[in-house]
């Protein structure tokens, strides 16, 4: 029998979380690390393939981008991290080159894998990592909101003492400053969030919503890099794609008219599997999120301009 294809494309810390991650959780999986430095992939490999004789029925090795072939899903981790001084679009130029650099070779090899993008600008190199390929816009997906979604659900869970699993708080939109929470619709063991919490007033929210866009700076900023809260995301989206789990997960895609937008990419919640996206859900939104939604979608339009003049 042969087993789903995991190619994870970069051994950062953020790769390797996520390549211990399912080797960890799932039986009946290959994982496959590709690194532009081979050394450092092989070693990584090396190390978690000795973890093998209690965690049988499953496979991780390092292979070159022209080895990786067949995978079922390719998630790209490699990326070059924002300079001191220096900005957004520094990273997107010279992740865009990364992108040029090793896409073309891993979507002629696995032409029919869904691509998942963690590399930042999540949407917009997304977008950038659909027009190398060619892939259909239904395999071309980014990891999006549903980290920042965790984010919140924690800090709000922490604030207000409550149990965060039960805890209902969707974020959609832009993966950046322009992320729009679904206060509206956040509920706690079923019931509206909003009537049983009457503490959670909007100066709260404004603080809780700030913490969650300030929260990979806050890691940055004592000296280490985000990775096992991404990487646990991304291991979600993976198992959602392999069908493991059948809930809406908020990624990241092309809008296709949804809310009466088109042309950019944002995060909705989304039905998912071995194909890509399934189905996208269009959740109720107040007349002040739908705008914040409209302006978030401006503002990633802007990054894709910005992708369409490097490529």
């Amino acid at each position: 029998m042969t087993h789903p294809k995991i190619a994870i494309i970069g051994c950062g810390a953020i790769g390797t979380t996520l390549a211990y991650s399912l080797l960890l959780r799932h039986p009946h999986l290959d994982i496959a690390l590709v690194n532009r430095n081979p050394q450092k992939s092989w070693a990584k490999a090396f190390d978690m393939s000795h973890c093998s004789p209690e965690l049988p029925d499953r496979t991780i090795r390092s292979e070159t981008p022209e080895e990786c072939t067949g995978a079922d899903v390719i998630v790209m981790t490699a990326g070059a991290l924002p300079r001191e001084n220096g900005t957004r679009a520094d990273v997107l130029k010279d992740n865009v080159a990364i992108f040029q650099t090793l896409l073309p070779t891993l979507a002629r090899n696995n032409p029919h894998a869904v691509l998942i993008n963690i590399t930042n600008p999540v949407d917009a190199m997304a977008y950038a990592a659909g027009k190398i390929t060619g892939y259909p816009s239904e395999r071309v997906i980014g990891t999006g909101t549903e980290l920042d979604s965790m984010r919140l659900r924690h800090f709000t869970a922490q604030v207000l003492d409550l149990n965060a699993t039960e805890l209902k708080i969707q974020v959609i939109g832009e993966h950046g400053d322009s992320m729009v929470p679904l206060w509206s619709l956040a509920t706690y063991r079923g019931q509206s969030l909003r009537e049983i919490c009457p503490a959670l007033d909007e100066e709260l929210k404004a603080t809780l919503l700030h913490q969650t866009k300030r929260a990979g700076w806050d890691i940055r900023l004592a000296g280490e890099h985000s990775c096992y809260g991404i990487a646990f995301s991304a291991t979600r989206i993976v198992e959602t794609i392999l069908g493991h789990s059948f809930a809406p997960i908020k990624i990241s895609a092309e809008i296709q008219d949804e809310y009466g937008l088109s042309g950019t990419f944002l995060s909705l919640p989304t039905q998912l599997n071995l194909r890509g996206i399934e189905s996208r859900i269009m959740p109720s939104l107040s007349s002040s999120e739908r705008s914040q939604l409209e302006q978030s979608a401006k503002i990633v339009k802007k990054q894709l301009d910005d992708v369409d003049k490097l490529l």
